[in-house]
C-alpha cells in the first residue's frame, strides 16, 4: 500500500509541476468586425456562443484602468493572482455575516472564472486560485489585464470593453471619458442586475458613488469630476452594429477567417448615398415596386466607397435581402461599348466606319432597335451613341460570339454559365447575365486606359494584377464616344448635369422591361445603377434612360469635386497609328475618295478593309450611261466617282427621305448587256430554316418575303418553286403561304434579272 500511496503522491506532483511549466491555454471566441476607410464601426458578427467580443486589445485606457483597479483590485501589480490581505478581508467579512459576502477575487482570478465559469463552491475557488498563480507565472500584468478587458461581461451578450465602448458610446476605449470609465469598471459586478436598459436610476448613483472615491484617491481633480458628475448615462443605440448590410454580408465572404476588417466604405459617401437612393426610390416607387442597387468605386483605385444592395434590407415585400450589387441579371445593351471596343482593335472597323442598318435575319434571328425603325446606314460612333441593336448584332456576327464571350470571361464575368452557342448573337441585346460587381471594374477600365482595376473591398487587401484588355487608345475612342450619349427621352437631365460634371455613361435595359442599367465613369469615379424587380417580373415603363439614368446622374453631380481633375484626353505617349480613312465610309481610304482624313488607331490590327463605297466608273456624256470598252465612244468619255450602296441600305434610307443620288446604270444597248445586280431579296435568307407556328404540321403557314431595290419604282415580279405568285412595286413584300418542306423563292426586275433563295419549313 506504500508503494501504492507514492506512486500516487509521485504523480499527483509530476500534474502539478506540470500544470505550472506549461502556458494556460486561451480559445479566441471572437466576433467577426468590420470598420469603414475612417474606423467607424460598420458590423459585428454574433461569436459562436451567440455573444458580441472584440479582439483583445493591448492598448487599454489608462481612464479604465485606473476605475477597475480602484474598484476591483487595488493591490493588483503587487499580488502574484492571489490576494492574501483581501482574503483575510473576505474571511473575517463572511464569518461576521454568516454568509458569503465577499469573494475576495483578484482579477486574475476572475480571468480564471470567466474562462472556466461554473458553481461558485470552495472547490471552484481553489481552482481559481491554482489557476490564477499560473496565469501569474505565464503573463505579465499588463497582459492579464488585457485579457480581463477582453472577456469581462458587460450586461446581455455584450462582451468585453471595447465591445461595450462600440455598443453604448459608439467609439473605441482610447476615447472614453472618466464617466464612461466608471460606468463600465461597475457593469461587470453585476451585469444582469444593473444595466442601462432597466437600473438607470441605481446605476447612475453607484458610477457617481466611484467617481467621487475616484477624486478623493487623487485619479482626477475637481473640475474633472463636476463634469463627469454631469454627464448623462449613454443610451442603447439599436443599430450600432448593422450598417451596409449587404457589403457587410459580401465582405466576409470574401475574406473568410478574418477577425479585423477595415473596409473601403466611405461614411460619407454612403450617406449620401443611401439617402439620394431613398429619395429617389420613393418617387419611382409610386409608380411600381422596384428596387435600387448602386455601386461606387474610386476609379484609379478600385476601392468601394459606396454600396447599396437595395433600398431597404429588411423589406420583404421587394425581397430587400438580395444583394442586387452581386447579383447576375440580363445585361440589356450594357456591354455593347466593349463590342464596339474589340472590333475597332481587330478592325477593319474605326468610330466612323459605316454600318448597315436594316432588316436583317440570322439563321432565324431578326434583331429590331427599340423603336421598331431602321436608319438604314450610319457611323460606328452613332451607331453605339444611339444603342442600336441591328448594327450591335453584326458587329458580333463579324467580331465572334465564342471570341466576345471568351473576353468577356477573362474580364471577370462569372456569371455567363452557358456556352457561346447556346448565347448566340443575342449575347450582345442582354442574353448574357452580368452584375455591378463585374461591370463597373470594366467601365473605370476606359479611364484608366485599357486596364482593369479589380474592386478593393478592404483596405489592407493585396490588390491584383491589372491586366490590359484594351489598347489605351481604344479606350480613348469609347469613353469619347460614351460622353456624347443622349437618349430622346433624358436628354434634357443629360445636359442639365453632364455641362457640369464630365461623365462616359451608357444605359440598358433588359428585354421585357425587368431590368434597367446606367454606369458612368470620370477620372473621380466610377458608379453602376441597376433599376429593377428583384422577382424577375416585367415592370412597366422602365427603362435605362428614364430610370436609371437619373439617379446616376444624380450621384454625380452630388459626389464629384469640379475642384480636382475630372476628365484626360489622350496622353501624347499613346501607342497608336495614323491611318488615312475616307471621310464617307469611315475604312481605310482608296486614291479614288473624294474626302479623307486621319484616324488614330490601335496598333497591329488584323483586319484592314479599304472603301467600298466609292467607286470609279466612266460614263457618256450624251446619255450620261456607265459604258465599258464595248459600248463607249472613247471621245464621248468621262470619269466620275460616284457613292455605293446596297439595296437593303437604299431602300432603308428611301424610307427614312435621305436616299442619296440614284446611281448611274450601265448603257442598255452594250453588246456584252453588262447589267449590275439592282435588288436583293432581303427575306427569307438562301439556306434559311423558317419555323413557323401551327397546330398541324401539315396545314399551310403564312410569313412574309422582303425585297430591297435601288430605283425607287422599280417593280419585281415573285415565283414560289417556279409558280407565279405577284408583283410590286415601290415596297417589295409579298405574303406568302407554305406547308412544312423545301422550296425556293425567286424574284426578278424588268430587265430581266432573277435571283433566287432556298430555304426548308418546319411547323412549331
Amino acid at each position: 500500500m506504500r508503494k501504492k500511496h507514492l506512486l500516487f503522491f509521485l504523480g499527483l506532483m509530476f500534474l502539478t509541476i506540470l500544470t505550472f511549466l506549461l502556458p494556460p491555454q486561451t480559445e479566441s471566441e471572437d466576433s467577426i468586425i468590420l470598420f469603414d476607410s475612417k474606423g467607424e464601426l460598420l458590423r459585428v458578427w454574433l461569436n459562436k456562443n451567440e455573444q458580441y467580443k472584440f479582439p483583445k486589445s493591448e492598448k487599454i485606457s489608462e481612464k479604465y484602468k485606473a476605475a477597475v483597479l480602484h474598484f476591483e483590485d487595488k493591490r493588483f501589480y503587487v499580488h502574484l493572482g492571489i490576494d492574501p490581505i483581501a482574503v483575510l478581508r473576505a474571511l473575517k467579512q463572511n464569518v461576521q455575516a454568516g454568509r458569503i459576502a465577499s469573494g475576495a477575487s483578484t482579477i486574475t482570478m476572475q480571468v480564471a472564472r470567466l474562462k472556466n465559469p461554473g458553481k461558485r463552491t470552495f472547490f471552484a475557488k481553489l481552482k481559481e486560485a491554482h489557476a490564477a498563480l499560473r496565469t501569474e507565472l505565464w503573463k505579465s500584468k499588463d497582459e492579464i489585464f488585457a485579457e480581463y478587458s477582453s472577456i469581462v461581461p458587460m450586461g446581455g451578450n455584450i462582451v468585453g470593453i471595447e465591445t461595450a465602448c462600440w455598443r453604448f458610446f459608439g467609439h473605441g476605449s482610447e476615447e472614453i471619458t472618466w464617466a464612461q470609465a466608471a460606468l463600465l469598471a461597475l457593469l461587470p459586478n453585476r451585469p444582469s442586475a444593473l444595466n442601462l436598459e432597466k437600473e438607470r436610476g441605481q446605476l447612475l448613483e453607484r458610477r457617481n458613488n466611484l467617481l467621487k472615491s475616484l477624486a478623493k484617491a487623487g485619479y482626477i481633480n475637481t473640475e474633472i469630476l463636476n463634469s463627469a458628475l454631469e454627464e448623462p448615462l449613454p443610451r442603447i443605440n439599436a443599430n450600432w452594429r448593422f450598417k451596409t448590410p449587404h457589403y457587410a454580408e459580401a465582405v466576409a465572404s470574401l475574406f473568410p477567417g478574418q477577425t479585423i476588417l477595415y473596409g473601403t466604405i466611405d461614411g460619407k459617401v454612403q450617406e449620401r448615398l443611401e439617402r439620394i437612393a431613398k429619395n429617389y426610390g420613393q418617387k419611382i416607387r409610386e409608380h411600381s415596386n422596384v428596387n435600387i442597387s448602386v455601386l461606387i468605386a474610386e476609379t484609379k483605385t478600385g476601392k468601394i466607397r459606396g454600396y447599396l444592395g437595395s433600398l431597404e434590407y429588411y423589406d420583404t415585400l421587394s425581397q430587400g435581402m438580395i444583394d442586387g450589387v452581386r447579383a447576375h441579371r440580363s445585361t440589356g445593351s450594357i456591354l455593347k461599348p466593349f463590342l464596339y471596343a474589340l472590333a475597332i482593335e481587330r478592325g477593319p472597323y474605326t468610330p466612323r466606319s459605316l454600318i448597315e442598318d436594316v432588316p436583317t435575319w440570322f439563321r432565324g434571328f431578326s434583331p429590331q432597335n427599340a423603336d421598331k425603325s431602321y436608319s438604314g446606314i450610319l457611323p460606328l460612333r452613332e451607331a453605339l451613341i444611339r444603342s442600336l441593336n441591328v448594327p450591335s448584332v453584326r458587329i458580333l456576327s463579324d467580331y465572334g460570339v465564342e471570341d466576345f464571350h471568351f473576353w468577356l470571361k477573362n474580364a471577370g464575368f462569372n456569371g455567363l454559365f452557358r456556352t457561346p452557342e447556346e448565347y448566340g448573337l443575342s449575347l450582345i441585346l442582354g442574353g448574357g447575365e452580368a452584375s455591378l460587381q463585374e461591370l463597373v471594374p470594366l467601365y473605370s477600365m476606359l479611364m484608366n486606359n485599357g486596364k482593369r482595376t479589380e474592386l478593393k473591398w478592404i483596405e489592407d487587401s493585396v490588390s491584383q494584377k491589372n491586366e490590359q484588355l484594351l489598347q489605351e487608345i481604344t479606350a480613348y475612342h469609347i469613353r469619347e464616344i460614351l460622353t456624347s450619349v443622349k437618349r430622346p427621352d433624358f436628354e434634357q437631365y443629360h445636359l442639365q448635369f453632364n455641362n457640369q460634371i464630365p461623365v462616359a455613361w451608357k444605359t440598358g435595359t433588359s428585354y421585357g422591361s425587368r431590368d434597367a442599367w446606367a454606369i458612368g465613369v470620370n477620372e473621380q469615379w466610377t458608379i453602376g445603377v441597376w433599376v429593377g424587380n428583384f422577382k424577375g417580373g416585367s415592370v412597366a415603363n422602365l427603362s435605362g434612360s428614364s430610370s436609371a439614368a437619373p439617379l446616376l446622374f444624380s450621384l454625380f453631380n452630388n459626389l464629384s469635386d469640379n475642384k480636382k481633375e475630372l476628365w484626360k484626353k489622350t496622353y501624347p505617349y499613346a501607342n497608336f497609328e495614323n491611318i488615312e480613312i475616307c471621310e464617307l465610309s469611315g475604312y481605310k481610304a482608296k486614291d479614288i475618295c473624294p474626302h479623307k482624313r486621319n484616324a488614330m488607331l490601335p496598333l497591329n490590327r488584323m483586319l484592314n478593309q479599304t472603301c467600298s463605297f466609292h467607286k470609279e466608273i466612266i460614263i457618256s456624256k450624251n446619255s450620261g450611261f456607265e459604258v465599258c470598252s464595248l459600248c463607249w465612244n472613247a471621245e464621248d468619255t468621262l470619269h466620275i466617282v460616284e457613292e455605293h450602296y446596297t439595296p437593303a441600305v437604299r431602300s432603308a434610307l428611301r424610307r427614312t427621305g435621305r436616299e442619296p443620288q440614284a446611281e448611274t446604270l450601265h448603257n442598255p444597248r452594250c453588246p456584252a448587256k453588262k447589267t449590275e445586280i439592282q435588288f436583293s431579296i432581303v427575306y427569307p435568307e438562301n439556306g434559311t430554316r423558317l419555323f413557323l407556328p401551327s397546330s398541324d404540321a401539315l396545314s399551310n403557314m403564312g410569313f412574309v418575303a422582303i425585297a430591297a431595290h435601288k430605283q425607287r419604282d422599280a417593280e419585281l415580279q415573285w415565283f414560289l418553286n417556279g409558280a407565279f405568285l405577284g408583283s410590286t412595286k415601290g415596297e417589295h413584300k409579298m405574303a406568302v403561304t407554305v406547308g412544312s418542306g423545301e422550296y425556293r423563292i425567286g424574284v426578278q426586275d424588268t430587265l430581266g434579272i432573277y435571283l433566287e433563295t432556298k430555304f426548308r419549313v418546319r411547323a412549331k
